[in-house]
């Protein structure tokens, strides 16, 4: 058996011990010990926010369903926005939302409806409360741009399929000082946001509305065991790197 085999066989074995100390820790651990996601955190604040200063919570939905991004993760920026919409129907304001593609507002648009509905108010509903704001990226961000800036926006939630240079939204809000919270699955959208003062989604947590609370445990018992895998992957690859330099490895 060579070097190479011995190495490999002892990765695989550490990866199934710490798989069953994670699994064990979990299966005797309090379920209500888990910790919750600090970005839905932050929108259910934003959402008590809006309604007690009577002022409108601006939603920014990326321009997912174009084609050009398609993934899972552009349309649980609609799933973001049900939730947010099935609290916030009776504000003083209601919430806008603005779309970065024609597909997305129009369902988006049905989203909205539904909510007034099941809220059995559906005269509060009222069409331009959607816009698409630009067909596109770039032209979402420039529609989106000017509306943050009103005096009447308490906070923004920006979700969905996000670009690096929509960055320029978070500064418009830093400056405005109006809280803002970025959803987005793009590691490279999380990537530029992260320096920015906003609480973001890291990750796999930007898929958590999709599983609904029944399963939000076990989703987050699979992210912190993924997280594990990859602390393993990277210390493997550290290893197998210096064995390689050392002449150990062919």
């Amino acid at each position: 058996m060579t070097t190479t085999n011995i190495v490999a066989m002892g990765i695989v074995a550490l990866t199934i011990v710490v798989m069953a100390i994670v699994w064990l820790a979990n299966r005797k651990g309090n379920p209500e010990s888990l910790e919750n996601i600090p970005a839905y955190d932050a929108v259910d604040a934003l959402i008590h926010r809006s309604s007690e200063e009577g002022r409108e919570l601006m939603l920014g939905l990326g321009d997912g369903l174009s084609g050009l991004n398609g993934s899972l993760g552009d349309s649980i920026s609609l799933t973001i926005q049900r939730i947010v919409l099935s609290r916030s129907v009776f504000n003083d304001r209601a919430t806008k939302s603005f779309s970065g593609d024609g597909a997305l507002a129009n369902i988006s648009q049905l989203v909205i409806k539904g909510a007034y509905e099941n809220a059995l108010a559906p005269e509060l509903f009222y069409p331009q409360d959607n816009q698409l704001s630009g067909p596109g990226s770039l032209a979402w961000m420039a529609g989106l741009l000017p509306q943050i800036s009103h005096s009447e926006n308490a906070s923004l939630i920006l979700s969905g399929a996000l670009l690096p240079e929509q960055f320029l939204l978070a500064d418009i809000a830093e400056q405005n000082d109006i809280p803002f919270v970025i959803a987005s699955g793009s590691p490279l959208a999380q990537a530029a946001f992260f320096v920015s003062s906003a609480p973001l989604t890291l990750g796999e947590d930007y898929y958590l509305p999709s599983f609904g609370k029944l399963n939000q445990k076990n989703y987050q018992n699979s992210a912190k065991t993924m997280n594990w895998l990859r602390i393993i992957l990277a210390i493997g690859l550290i290893v197998a790197a210096i064995l390689k330099f050392s002449g150990v490895l062919p």
